[in-house]
């Protein structure tokens, strides 16, 4: 990947290995939100950076630690959701292209599902 500057909200394409309730096979490339503060990921030595992943796959079910992110969000192509409760650690150099930035938002529902997720904000 030639960009340099990942920045929170962006939204990448990235090569996934398999998720855990994906039986076998090397994964694929799907969307991911960049939820890493600005400043950690900065570091060029550093060869990681924390994403949420999208789906567009079931977007009628949106679950409570999910984001709706409706088609053109973020440069997205569907309907689709991220999936808050799936927090991945990939490396840098799996984020295959830029799609765009999400709204305002958008980034703030996303925040708002990580604390609770993460049990720092209980509703």
């Amino acid at each position: 990947m030639g960009v340099t500057r990942i920045r929170r909200g962006d939204v990448y394409v990235a090569h996934f290995a398999a998720f855990p309730h994906e039986e076998g096979g090397p994964g694929k490339e799907r969307p991911v939100v960049v939820v890493q503060n600005d400043e950690d990921k900065e570091n060029p030595t550093y060869p990681l950076v924390i994403v949420v992943p999208v789906s567009t796959q079931k977007v009628d079910r949106v679950y409570k630690q999910d984001v709706l992110l409706p088609k053109g969000s973020g440069g997205l192509s569907a309907d689709s959701k991220a999936l808050v409760g799936i927090v991945r650690t990939v490396q840098k150099a799996d984020l295959v292209r830029r799609l765009g930035r999400l709204p305002k938002v958008r980034l703030e529902e996303i925040n708002l599902k990580l604390l609770r997720q993460m049990g720092f904000l209980e509703r």
